[in-house]
């Protein structure tokens, strides 16, 4: 099952006893893990950390105690422990419903899980993945913010820390409990006072100097020697802000004016919305075409083509991308 498909089952209190919980965005696997055990409200709680899994510890914390209680057996990891193990764990919650267990698995995104792990769990698994747009990322948020007993005054807040973490919601979820714990109101002032991210160079900074036809390369260097470099993710990153700006092209095209909150379902802070007004003008119907089939190419090649120099190859690709841009 998805996100959607979890997220239902815990409106309606039919969540298993036992479930998966994987994919390659720690954040989200992390962020419902805690859900579930807050839903559970369990009076026993055992969590096991990738090598501190003890099986016997497990067994002995489901086996009947004379203090009673409900117990949550919560495992994270980055692999797939002993079949046998975990089978035996899932069937002493199927025999005692005061037992439950949470196994979440953190994947790299490199290798796959066997068919025959996952299916000791039936169907309650739940497979998460990044967010396919800045709205659906700011309710991640926004859940992390209420489970931290924090709120955010306003959407621009969450998305000015999403944007400085290049849009890594693990980070951006350290500076909600960092506020969290100062006890500090998430304002957007507050966030450009004591937020900094990784990465001398961001994601929407590269992406603004290449849409503006200035000379990039400087900021390209210094961005893929940072811990937070990866092509694939430039790319997709890339993709995203084009296609947003397109919608508000296409939006105002057929309506003849400019909604955000129907666009985007938040309404960006005023400087952004002119930013991205201008941008939705500069650029023709045709010309989107011509990018995005450049991005679909460039993608295919970085994924397929073994033998090339990737960062020279996407620096190449990008300025290519400028040239199609300062075309009529």
């Amino acid at each position: 099952m998805y996100r959607n498909e979890l997220e239902g089952l815990i409106f309606a209190k039919k969540v298993p006893n036992y479930i998966l919980l994987r994919g390659i965005d720690e954040f989200q696997n992390e962020l419902y893990a805690k859900i579930l055990i807050s839903y559970f409200g369990c009076e026993n709680l055992t969590s096991m950390y990738f090598d501190d899994y003890d099986y016997d510890k497990a067994v002995s914390f489901f086996e009947p105690s004379l203090f009673g209680g409900k117990n949550t057996l919560y495992i994270k990891t980055n692999k797939t422990l002993n079949k046998k193990e975990i089978k035996n764990l899932i069937s002493m919650t199927q025999k005692d419903e005061l037992n439950h267990f949470i196994y979440e698995l953190d994947e790299d995104g490199y290798s796959s899980v066997a068919k025959d792990f996952t299916a000791l769990f039936n169907k309650n698994e739940v497979r998460f993945f990044k967010p396919n747009s800045q709205r659906e990322a700011l309710n991640l948020l926004e859940n992390k913010c209420k489970m931290c007993k924090i709120m955010a005054n306003n959407d621009a807040a969450l998305l000015r820390i999403y944007q400085i973490h290049n849009e890594n919601l693990s980070l951006c979820a350290n500076e909600i409990e960092k506020f969290a714990r100062l006890g500090i109101e998430i304002s957007l002032e507050n966030v450009n006072k004591i937020v900094s991210g990784l990465s001398e160079v961001s994601f929407e900074d590269l992406f603004e100097k290449i849409l503006d036809k200035k000379d990039f390369r400087d900021d390209f260097f210094l961005y893929t020697k940072s811990g937070s470099y990866d092509e694939m993710e430039f790319i997709n990153f890339f993709y995203r802000s084009i296609f947003k700006i397109f919608k508000i092209h296409s939006y105002a095209k057929i309506y003849g004016n400019f909604d955000f909150k129907a666009i985007f379902g938040y309404t960006p802070p005023r400087n952004i919305q002119q930013t991205l007004k201008r941008r939705a003008g500069e650029i023709s119907t045709k010309k989107f075409f011509e990018i995005f089939k450049h991005l679909n190419e460039t993608e295919f090649s970085l994924k397929t083509e073994q033998n090339i120099d990737k960062q020279t190859f996407l620096l190449a690709k990008l300025l290519e991308l400028q040239r199609i841009l300062i075309q009529k």
